[in-house]
């Protein structure tokens, strides 16, 4: 059987937030410049039976599906539950890989996509994202990839994190790293209103072309969530294969609307970011190898 084509399947995670991931399709709907366009939300086992309820509410609506897993895969094979359905279903000139707390605003994306296919054959493309706050410089989120060394290095302050929270001591180990080894955030040194290539793209929103698509079923699939972003980053240098942050076009982002459902103590948020982030720096570390 010939599979449908499309322009655009926009793969949205879903975990317990509906009324953001109701939001999130409805802003797709409403601004699209084709009409061949497929939504496919994957709930990712919500607890709260959110994911069957989205599937009732879109049963009879003929450009989204809800698919609902038995549990939670993480984000990265969350997101690839839906990226490969799109693949097996459809023939997709993009596939979209978006949080269900994105807003999109803007109409007209298929036409820039297109045009800035044309000039790069890009393989991953993100827009600028904006934030409640005000903030727009999220992405690109990272200029110019970490070394191996930058990686271990990470790697280890992160598992030093992990330690002293253990210990109740976090706040010891914030002010030796700050007072003694010196380090803190560092500013991003890039003009936001700027587009550049072959930089690391946010993960919120991420439009995947042919050049991705023909060759990969979606993200790494040995993470559960945090670090994606720099391990998609390694695996296109790796296979030579080119990024774009395009900043006009932008979409709006309530950020950690699913990670703040499911994690309402601090502690055990950041218990469950440096465990998780630990993991997917380790994975990162093995690509340099490739």
């Amino acid at each position: 059987m010939e599979k449908k084509k499309i322009d655009i399947a926009f793969v949205i995670l879903h975990y317990m937030a509906a009324n953001d991931t109701v939001e999130c399709v409805e802003s797709v709907m409403a601004h699209n410049d084709t009409d061949r366009i497929h939504i496919i939300v994957v709930d990712n086992a919500s607890p709260d039976g959110s994911g069957e309820k989205l599937r009732q509410q879109y049963e009879n609506e003929k450009c989204v599906t809800v698919i609902c897993n038995e549990k939670n895969l993480g984000f990265a094979n969350g997101n690839n539950v839906g990226f490969r359905y799109a693949k097996e279903n459809f023939d997709c000139r993009y596939i979209v890989l978006s949080n269900n707390d994105i807003i999109i605003f803007q109409d007209e994306m298929l036409r820039r996509l297109d045009e800035e296919y044309e000039k790069s054959r890009f393989a991953v493309w993100g827009p600028m994202v904006l934030t409640k706050d005000g903030r727009y410089g999220s992405s690109p989120s990272r200029m110019k990839p970490l070394t191996k060394a930058e990686a271990e290095d990470f790697l280890r302050d992160y598992e030093n994190f992990l330690k002293f929270q253990n210990m109740h001591l976090r706040w010891l180990y914030i002010i030796y790293r700050k007072k003694i080894l010196k380090r803190g955030r560092r500013p991003k040194l890039c003009d936001h209103y700027r587009k550049y290539y072959d930089v690391s793209i946010h993960g919120c929103f991420m439009v995947f072309s042919r050049e991705y698509i023909d060759r990969f079923d979606g993200l790494c699939d040995k993470t559960f969530m945090y670090g994606e972003e720099d391990i998609l980053y390694q695996s296109l240098i790796n296979n030579k294969l080119k990024s774009v942050y395009d900043p006009s076009y932008a979409i709006y982002h309530k950020e950690d609307v699913s990670t703040d459902t499911a994690q309402k103590s601090g502690r055990k948020k950041r218990e469950f970011y440096y465990k998780n982030l630990i993991a997917s720096i380790k994975i990162l570390i093995s690509m340099y190898d490739e």
